[in-house]
């Protein structure tokens, strides 16, 4: 499960044995939250504040083309 962005305190992760729909996993220390790829809604969330949940998804936005072409490739979906 490599760490795709690593920015503001915050590790985006796209896990390899992961399921459907395409989400990215934002980790600050022990919170966590899961980001759909697709809308940007939430999947789950885990000791996170409003805040870190508005931090995770300005990350996946800034960085979403970076995040689904990981997606797509750990996943063996064609780009």
């Amino acid at each position: 499960m490599p760490t795709v962005i690593q920015q503001a305190e915050f590790r985006d992760m796209v896990h390899s044995s992961d399921h459907p729909p395409a989400h990215v996993h934002c980790y600050r220390g022990k919170k966590l939250i899961k980001v759909k790829l697709a809308d940007f809604a939430i999947l789950y969330r885990e000791h996170a504040s409003d805040r870190d949940v508005k931090t995770a998804v300005t990350i996946v936005r800034e960085h979403h083309d970076r995040l689904l072409k990981a997606w797509r490739v750990i996943h063996g979906e064609e780009i």
